[in-house]
């Protein structure tokens, strides 16, 4: 962060309306906020951030400057100091309108070193996290996870008291074994089987009586749920795009399960489910045709597993279970216990550096096959990028990642990303080439995504940020993608792309034009397909943007664009307010319909 990025800073917030999760501007005309520690507190513990001192966000994020720029950074750097660990901010002033303001960059906090928190008030009482454009409390069960992924974890080889080696199916066991002594060598063909299990962490004694550990039981057990009820799995099929909303006979859900077992059985049980409510897809290859599902199963199995295998096992999480929710636009997979270790959302599926709570689990499970004899995993960190190649070639969009410390959750998009319509709309660009990463992130940023060099990286699996950088570059050096802010709070979107509520904004523009308009124009020219859908599904009813999305089978951008000129032409009428997500839309009857504009 440097001076002259806090104009266009600002510029971005008055043209969002608002602060947002990674910057929050003060008035300070009155001296230094008495609760601005809680906003560094909130930034070290997520993505770090940015503070603007002298920013009234009130009048339209107006600079009012500060009356002492001097003092009030040495006040920033203070209560910097008062955190534990201290926080090693960026403060400085950048004079704008010939007034000052004081600006203050939070990098984030490593993750071992989390929570950072007030140090007179404790780490239960004294943390905090950004949520949207605010602040918020840690909860108990967050500063408790934190503070446990300062050390090793050891959940998962914690003896299970009240089980025995009975409990645990025994074919399995000879499986396992089997493979062990034909590709660990000779340590483990000399030694007899309890001693062998003892030695990979599935026995361990409890009460001088050999048990099972909670590894092996979750690997091997006939029914761990007798001893763990809630470590399980739930799969919820909902009717629509979102929790609540019924289905056309009135049903709240389309599958509802609880699924129970070893860790084996709960995955290959789950993708049995998951494929009795999936559809097949055709795709026509030159002379053949290929069916396959709508998610490809590689990537299910893998995200089921990651799911099951990084859990938290801990005794604040051993009531949660893991859940997969199917819409009909998206897959949902969370799991309760966020990233641990040094890894970061951006750098997922980037690099094979691999960081576990549950090692024990994990090295059992590579070792551990199918009942088609593929190991359950490989513990080679490569899961998520083998997750994203598959869905690359597979056409998809990539998955979503989220850590909310106290969960992680991955959500893939149920359709294809690089369709016809955005081929042909990356052929109508200059004819310079693209990288197959530059397709999907322009793709991705012409449906209204924004990119940093994280997040590019994290969507499109390219691992080398120079090499991001670059092609960062080269887009915005073509004008296809504007830049706005540097080094760590760059941000990248389509150059022509505009959000949902910057439609809206020039939705209402377009009808004041339009009253202004001729009104001998002649009416504009035939309706294309996607608008002909749109004006279909309103004939007899109004609807909300989501509706007609899901009613048409047309993405967001199509139903955006086919709104505007419907509304542009007089066929189609907004009930509600431009940038609320509750607007509706109504077809117009024909006699009311204005003229369009030439």
């Amino acid at each position: 962060m440097v001076p002259a990025d806090i104009p266009a800073l600002i510029a971005e917030l008055r043209r969002v309306g608002n602060d947002h999760f990674l910057c929050e501007v003060k008035r300070s005309q009155g001296g230094l906020p008495a609760a601005l520690w809680e906003s560094i507190s909130a930034f070290a513990n997520a993505q770090g951030g940015c503070i603007l001192l002298g920013v009234d966000e009130r009048s339209g994020f107006t600079v009012v400057g500060v009356n002492d720029a001097g003092a009030m950074e040495s006040q920033l750097g203070a209560v910097c100091a008062e955190l534990e660990p201290a926080v090693r901010a960026e403060i400085f002033t950048a004079t704008i309108d010939d007034k000052n303001v004081v600006a203050c960059y939070v990098p984030p906090t490593p993750r071992d070193q989390r929570p950072c928190h007030r140090r007179s008030l404790g780490p239960w009482a004294g943390s905090r996290i950004r949520v949207g454009d605010g602040d918020r409390k840690l909860t108990d069960y967050e500063v408790a996870l934190l503070l446990a992924n300062r050390t090793e974890q050891k959940y998962d080889v914690q003896a299970v008291p009240g089980s025995s080696f009975a409990d645990l199916d025994q074919s399995a066991i000879g499986r396992f074994l089997s493979r062990i002594r034909d590709t660990k060598g000779e340590i483990f063909r000399k030694i007899d089987d309890e001693h062998a299990l003892t030695m990979l962490n599935v026995l361990t004694m409890h009460d001088g009586v050999l048990v099972p550990t909670l590894a092996g039981l979750l690997a091997f057990g006939i029914y761990p749920q007798s001893f763990e009820p809630q470590l399980n799995l739930t799969f919820v099929a909902y009717p629509g795009t979102e929790p609540g909303v019924l289905g056309p006979a009135g049903e709240r859900f389309i599958e509802n399960r609880s699924v129970d077992g070893s860790i084996p059985l709960i995955v290959n049980e789950c993708v049995r489910i998951l494929k009795r409510n999936m559809k097949r897809r055709s795709i026509v290859s030159g002379i053949f045709r290929i069916d396959e599902w709508e998610y490809p199963e590689e990537v299910l199995r893998e995200a089921l597993v990651n799911a099951l295998v990084h859990r938290d096992y801990s005794g604040f999480a051993r009531g949660t279970q893991v859940q997969v929710e199917m819409y009909p636009d998206r897959l949902v997979i969370r799991n309760p216990g966020g990233l641990y270790g040094p890894v970061d959302v951006g750098a997922l599926g980037t690099t094979t550096v691999t960081s576990s709570r549950n090692k024990a689990l994990l090295k059992i499970l590579e070792d551990t096959p199918y009942f088609d004899g593929h190991m359950v995993c490989e513990n080679r960190g490569s899961g998520i990028t083998r997750i994203r190649m598959v869905l690359t070639e597979a056409g998809m969009e990539p998955p979503e990642f989220t850590d909310g410390i106290s969960s992680f959750t991955v959500e893939f998009p149920n359709h294809a990303l690089l369709d016809q319509d955005a081929i042909e709309w990356l052929q109508s660009l200059d004819n310079r080439p693209l990288s197959r990463s530059q397709m999907t992130a322009l793709v991705m940023m012409r449906n209204g995504a924004v990119l940093t060099n994280g997040t590019y990286r994290a969507s499109t699996g390219v691992q080398d940020s120079r090499t991001v950088s670059r092609e960062l570059r080269d887009l915005v050096e073509r004008g296809l993608v504007e830049q706005q802010g540097t080094r760590g709070m760059a941000t990248y979107r389509h150059s022509d792309g505009r959000t949902f509520e910057q439609e809206e904004d020039l939705f209402t523009l377009t009808r004041l034009d339009d009253q202004n308009a001729d009104e001998t124009a002649p009416m504009a020219a035939a309706l294309t397909n996607s608008e002909t859908l749109v004006l279909s599904v309103l004939s007899s009813t109004e609807l909300s943007r989501t509706d007609i999305e899901r009613q048409t089978g047309l993405k967001g951008h199509q139903v955006l664009r086919a709104l505007q000129s419907l509304r542009d032409r007089g066929h189609v009428r907004m009930i509600g307010q431009p940038r609320s997500r509750s607007t509706r839309y109504v077809a117009t009857t024909p006699d009311s319909a204005p003229r369009s504009r030439t």
